[in-house]
């Protein structure tokens, strides 16, 4: 369950370093109970910097302290997360105000309950803060809870240090991705596009990209692959005309979902699109993903110097972009296929020395 320490978290902007277990509570006891724990779970798995790892069941329990009020509904949920405990806490607060709780009574009714119940091993005490939580012991449900999700914790803790052993050593470890609800991917696709995001977010750090830039990143890592295992014909009823090509079409379908489902960020939609073919007015998350894409540890016919190239995208990542698209144009010219017009522009607009 990772390292055991005190962390004093007064200062709210601090990001743990690499990924932790986070255990969160939701409980509802008033009106639509079922909808507000929705709302939460919904809120939560978008967290910045955070990738939903598992659900318990929902279940109903009567007020802890015996009090006349309705029964709640509880769940918990475990994310795997780098917000630092007390932005945690902080976000949790925001989404229970959005629920339309009121902070009235201590222990009383509530639209949305959010609890850290758990953050990996860690132990906090302050006076608004405490991890674990001191109700823990009091209630089965959640010990029960705990204990149900503990089991996603070891198996992904074995997977994670397979991971790390394998590694050249310039890579971060597989990145958890809250994976959208249209998604249409294997198990070994969902590899690859956590591989994608954990790439992204090494560079990322590397870089000293802004939060929101690198939110950005892992937004477009989560959806760029997303329904790559989606049948033929769903491709091509969302795939634009033109996009005649069947193993390219899961990247303009997985832009219209993602559009569909919310995402307004032009530059991340364009990113999603293109990310197999190239396109000449990215920002700088496209040229990310189509980098990340390509060289991940992990993808099928990998060269001897991936791991040299991945190391110099965060000093040159120019260099590396023309060198990739290079590659990449070549591979398909060698099959025989046609170019797409996005793919010669973007080459045009790199201009690349020969």
């Amino acid at each position: 369950m990772g390292r055991s320490t005190t962390w004093k978290s007064s200062s709210s902007g601090k990001v743990a370093r690499i990924p932790e277990w986070a255990f969160v509570a939701l409980g509802s006891n008033i009106g639509d109970r079922a909808r507000y724990l929705a709302f939460g779970r919904q809120r939560l798995a978008r967290l910045p910097r955070t990738g939903f790892v598992a659900t318990t069941s929902v279940e109903e329990t009567e007020p802890i302290d015996g009090s006349a009020q309705p029964p709640y509904l509880n769940q918990m949920m475990l994310l795997a997360t780098e917000l630092a405990p007390r932005a945690l806490l902080e976000h949790c607060h925001a989404i229970e105000a959005e629920a339309g709780r009121t902070r009235t009574e201590h222990w009383g009714p509530r639209t949305l309950d959010l609890d850290i119940v758990r953050y990996g091993d860690l132990i906090i005490r302050e006076p608004d803060l405490s991890v674990p939580h001191p109700e823990l012991p009091n209630r089965p449900f959640w010990l029960r809870e705990v204990g149900e999700l503990k089991r996603h914790v070891l198996r992904a803790e074995g997977a994670r240090g397979m991971r790390e052993r394998d590694a050249a050593g310039d890579e971060s470890p597989r990145l958890p991705v809250v994976f959208p609800e249209w998604a249409r991917a294997s198990k070994k696709r969902r590899a690859h596009i956590e591989r994608v995001a954990g790439l992204l977010a090494h560079w990322a750090d590397r870089m000293a990209v802004s939060p929101a830039e690198r939110e950005r990143w892992l937004r477009a890592a989560a959806y760029h692959d997303a329904v790559k295992d989606a049948s033929p014909g769903l491709l091509r009823g969302l795939a634009p005309d033109g996009w005649d090509v069947d193993t390219l079409r899961h990247g303009p379908a997985a832009a219209v979902l993602a559009a569909n489902g919310g995402e307004k960020d032009d530059g991340v939609l364009a990113a999603v699109r293109y990310h197999s073919v190239g396109f000449a007015e990215w920002d700088q998350v496209g040229q990310m993903l189509y980098l990340a894409d390509y060289l991940e540890a992990g993808r099928k016919g990998a060269e001897e110097d991936h791991p040299a190239l991945r190391a110099r995208v965060p000093a040159d990542v120019h260099a590396v972009l023309c060198e990739i698209a290079r590659r990449r144009i070549a591979y398909q010219v060698e099959r025989g296929r046609a170019l797409l017009p996005e793919t010669l522009v973007f080459w045009d607009a790199l201009t690349c020395d020969d």
